[in-house]
């Protein structure tokens, strides 16, 4: 017995058109921005306040915190270094 092979037509959903395309960058961007503009308020506030005030209000690690003042200041140690 043969099968017979039947064209299937491509499953929508695995494609998305141009204007869902558009959508999802702009929400990136947008996206982008923000965290831009948070992180650059959480340095400039770190003037006025401890890293653990931060860290407990905003939910991030103390860690991160302190790594976006020392980029900020341009002495970023890496791992490497």
């Amino acid at each position: 017995m043969t099968a017979t092979l039947q064209r299937v037509s491509p499953n929508p959903k695995r494609v998305l058109n141009r204007h869902d395309e558009l959508a999802i960058l702009k929400a990136m961007d947008a996206r982008d921005e923000a965290d831009e503009n948070l992180r650059n308020t959480i340095v400039e506030v770190s003037a006025r306040s401890s890293v653990r005030v931060l860290a407990d209000f905003t939910g991030m690690s103390t860690n991160t915190i302190s790594r976006w003042k020392a980029d900020a200041k341009g002495n970023h140690r890496t791992r490497s270094d």
